[in-house]
């Protein structure tokens, strides 16, 4: 194996940024952070693929795996680095890779953040570079009663990652089914708990926050996000905040996921009940007096629970929204967003177009009548000083479920 230079990693940044490059030899020698890809090979009826490490292998050399990847290269991303141990490692090409989760993994051997995807693959396998001694395909269930037995020479870093994604319906490696509904079919989470609260795109979140539990009940789930909290935010692949762009360029230019700072201060967000398609924010000022609504439109939510215990929020942004005053004066905002977002991609459909304008108008006469949720509750909130700053759990990443 040649001494590779391989892209060193930020570890306090859960979406990946890389801060240099090191040989191969040094990164294993240090432990140093670095990122690295493993695919989940399924084959249409849903087996997996599971093979044995070659003994040669600097790493749990010998031992049973069911991921092929390997480290991210300086000036490589993610993705390219998944096709290119794909394509090293089993001879298979061309093959579309779903994203399926990004968290960190370390021990005293290893410390990378895991970039793992699932691929569907009814051809041939090879394994030409050596790095696989042999390889074959099991049931999902098979697998799973293999992982759980001890005496089975499993690596530790694959096995953690299927711990957080659970193994799915149909033999699919992805999340295991949470519940969904703002208040209905599930069990309501207790004030204090960390939420994250995630907008995504076609199955990826692209930006999210975390947020604690204020009240989760019949009249929807209450967060407080605070002041200075970790976000994962899109930023252009140059560099630039996305709103900084043009219009016409904002939402073709490449795009990053980095982690950044809730810089406003702290705001209250409410989920209503199961089914709508918006939230309400209460925004506040720096002396903590309240200042203003927002209505935010968007897809209906999906909550869970993760395996790991996580909670989720999924929800997909729809452009347009609603600004009221705290006089309870409404107005439009983002109205060219939403014009130029109609009829994308994995956006809202031009059918959908009167449905959306009808929640936005639905919220702007609630605040005219001063109603629920524009009565005046919540504008004199303070949050428990006891609350720490969150941490994004480690499963934050699994597939997005909501939109468009």
């Amino acid at each position: 194996m040649t001494d590779e230079v391989v892209a060193l990693y930020d570890p306090d940044d859960v979406a990946g940024r890389v801060v240099g490059s090191a040989l191969r030899s040094r990164v294993r020698a240090e432990n140093l952070p670095h990122a690295a890809t493993g695919v989940l090979v399924r084959r249409p009826t849903g087996e997996v693929l599971v093979h044995r490490r070659a003994d040669s292998k600097d790493l749990w050399p010998g031992g049973h795996d069911c991921a092929a990847g390997g480290v991210v290269l300086a000036g490589e991303t993610p993705d390219e680095a998944a096709r290119r141990e794909l394509a090293e490692e089993l001879g298979v090409e061309g093959v579309p890779l779903t994203p399926l989760l990004t968290s960190w993994y370390r021990d005293d051997r290893t410390h990378y953040l895991a970039h793992v995807y699932t691929a569907v693959w009814d051809g041939d396998v090879r394994f030409d570079d050596g790095e696989v001694a042999a390889g074959w395909w099991e049931a999902p269930e098979v697998l799973a009663a293999r992982l759980a037995d001890p005496g089975w020479a499993f690596v530790p870093d694959t096995r953690r990652l299927l711990e957080l994604v659970g193994l799915g319906p149909r033999g699919a490696l992805g999340p295991a089914a949470g519940t969904a509904g703002a208040c209905a079919g599930r069990e309501p989470w207790e004030p204090g708990d960390v939420v994250v609260y995630r907008f995504g795109v076609s199955g990826r979140t692209r930006w999210a926050r975390l947020a604690r539990v204020v009240e989760d009940g019949p009249d929807g789930l209450v967060l407080w996000v605070a002041a200075g909290s970790t976000t994962v935010e899109q930023s252009l692949a140059d560099g630039r905040p996305v709103r900084q762009a043009p219009l016409a360029e904002r939402f073709d230019a490449p795009r990053v996921r980095r982690t950044g700072r809730w810089r406003s201060p702290g705001v209250l967000m409410l989920v209503p009940p199961a089914g709508q398609a918006w939230s309400v924010w209460w925004f506040f000022e720096p002396d903590g007096s309240f200042r203003s609504w927002y209505g935010n439109l968007e897809a209906p939510h999906v909550l869970r629970t993760t395996p790991h215990g996580s909670h989720l929020v999924d929800t997909s942004d729809r452009a347009l929204d609603v600004e009221v005053t705290r006089e309870r004066v409404p107005t439009w905002k983002d109205e060219d967003e939403f014009a130029v977002l109609t009829g994308r991609p994995g956006r809202w459909a031009h059918r959908q177009v009167d449905d959306i304008r009808a929640d936005g108008e639905h919220l702007m006469d609630l605040a005219r009548r001063g109603a629920p949720p524009f009565d005046g509750r919540w504008t004199t909130f303070s949050p428990d000083p006891a609350w720490s700053l969150p941490s994004f759990p480690p499963d934050w990443d699994l597939p997005h479920l909501a939109g468009p």
